[in-house]
């Protein structure tokens, strides 16, 4: 059983995501466990509703000498997740209650989902190895977290005790504030990145492309989504990473993870699903054009992308897959598409963007909504099983956190989780090349059962990780839809565009 939350109000005074998190969480020595969800402020013009809240959480609550948090493996992370939520409440209902309860969180889990959590829905070939060192699921619930309300002005903080309402306040409240806030990269520590290294090489990756064009000939499919994977080596850290990429491409979905294993750094603009109230919503993306230098260039290529009869075919189809999602879970004559083949526009690129709603089935649970949605056909392809046995066999490793999901699963059963695209993982450069199952080993221990000890910082994960490491390994993943008439080279160079932004960063850390 969980407990409540003691909760208290401040202005937010325009502080963003970042600063109420460099401020109250952000640990500077590895291996501290913190975790930002941020929304853009100031708020865009369009479509505001992505970007009303952000939620910034520190280390994991701790509960007879445990730590809260799991590394669940896959074919046990569906189960854990469904005991999670019903764990329930301690005390009556009334005393847990928030006093905001209209927040989208406000107590429960953070955690996320790699792609390879597909092999726990779908019988999968298992043909390649993960070679990266994070766990492929991992939820923890913190012991005190803030939720900023960026439409009203209000910063919310929760905490497991009052105590540590006011440990929080002090930090904001600390005449030094200014310098705790700065979201700057600190131009005194001399930051350098190495060239990216494309671990396909662009003839494989047209290989590939036209081997995808056979299978959909044949009938197999008629769209898959292939990717290829690249890395650097850096002295810069995760969290300078992650504001230079904010810089440069502000999204919705961003988030930020600081865990024993790396760092995970987002900037996502795509929602996978998301759950209030029983009220479901995914936001499929499909359909890419570059921005133009002047608003009139910007405002023709968007046209281009509204009027290009491929794009829009492509794009329906993916809307029809998540409305087949959702409606496997959904009741009957709910679902419905109440945003269809909109412009969203990021820094380097603009977006074909849908919008999907149902109504969840009375005997459907939060859990339920997640397996019926991942992972996301816009990053599969369609049909989506199909889809994913193609990619096991064309793509030369097993995709890992990419592609998969983070978010939130609030007390209550909600639930929002973006597809992890735009996504850079970092780790200290000694641990390349270690395998998923060696870096899970210590998730083992703790699994689904509540009874005993779960994997915490004491455990092997945490003797991966130097306290200091002057070289870090920063991977990354981008790919494009592949269709019957699709250019092998021009699909090539679509993915390294898609690459633009998580470079543009790190180039920028070395020009500071």
């Amino acid at each position: 059983m969980t407990k409540p939350w003691y909760w208290r109000s401040l202005p937010l005074e325009k502080r963003t995501g970042s600063e109420v998190f460099a401020a109250l969480f952000r640990r500077t020595a590895a291996p501290g466990i913190a975790t930002l969800l941020e929304s853009p402020y100031p708020t865009p013009i369009d479509h505001p509703q992505l970007n009303q809240y952000s939620i910034c959480t520190g280390a994991p609550r701790i509960v007879d000498g445990i730590p809260q948090m799991w590394t669940p493996e896959v074919g046990e992370v569906f189960p854990f997740l469904k005991k999670l939520l019903q764990q329930g409440v301690a005390g009556d209902e009334e005393e847990f209650t928030p006093p905001a309860s209209h927040l989208p969180f406000t107590g429960g889990w953070l955690g996320w989902l790699g792609y390879d959590v597909a092999w726990e829905i779908e019988q999968l070939p298992h043909n390649k190895i993960d070679p990266l060192p994070f766990p492929i699921a991992f939820w923890y619930e913190p012991d005190c977290f803030a939720v900023l309300d960026h439409a009203q002005q209000i910063l919310w903080l929760a905490a497991s005790d009052a105590s540590g309402l006011d440990e929080l306040e002090k930090k904001l409240a600390k005449k030094d504030a200014g310098k705790e806030f700065s979201v700057s990269p600190c131009p005194c520590i001399p930051v350098s990145s190495s060239l990216p290294l494309f671990l396909t090489s662009q003839a494989d990756y047209e290989t590939a492309v036209n081997q995808v064009k056979k299978y959909i000939q044949a009938g197999d499919i008629f769209q898959a989504n292939l990717s290829l994977r690249f890395q650097a080596s850096t002295s810069a850290s995760g969290w300078e990473i992650y504001q230079a990429l904010q810089k440069i491409n502000p999204s919705p979905f961003a988030s930020y993870w600081q865990t024993p294993w790396g760092e995970l750094i987002s900037c996502s603009p795509e929602r996978l699903v998301m759950l209030q109230n029983r009220q479901a919503e995914t936001r499929p993306i499909a359909g890419t054009r570059s921005r133009g230098v002047t608003p009139e260039q910007d405002m023709q290529l968007a046209q281009d992308l509204l009027s290009n009869t491929k794009e829009r075919a492509e794009h329906i189809m993916l809307v029809d897959l998540e409305r087949n999602d959702l409606g496997r879970v959904c009741e009957w004559g709910t679902v419905a598409v109440d945003e269809l083949l909109t412009i969203e526009r990021y820094s380097h690129v603009m977006h074909l963007v849908s919008n999907i709603k149902g109504t969840l089935k009375g005997e459907c649970t939060t859990i339920d909504l997640i397996r019926a949605t991942f992972p996301g056909g816009t990053i599969t392809g369609c049909p989506k099983v199909r889809c994913m046995e193609i990619i096991e066999e064309l793509e030369p490793v097993r995709r890992s956190l990419f592609y998969g999901s983070c978010g939130y699963l609030d007390w209550r059963g909600h639930l929002d989780l973006n597809i992890l695209i735009r996504t850079l993982l970092l780790a200290p450069a000694f641990q390349e090349g270690r395998g998923a199952e060696e870096a899970g080993e210590a998730g083992e221990a703790g699994g689904v059962n509540f009874s005993s000890s779960s994997s915490s910082l004491s455990s092997p994960h945490s003797r991966l990780i130097p306290q200091h490491s002057a070289l870090n390994i920063v991977w990354g993943q981008v790919g494009a839809g592949i269709v019957a008439d699709s250019d092998p080279e021009k699909e090539w160079y679509e993915s390294l565009h898609k690459a633009q932004a998580q470079l543009a960063a790190l180039k920028m850390l070395d020009n500071q």
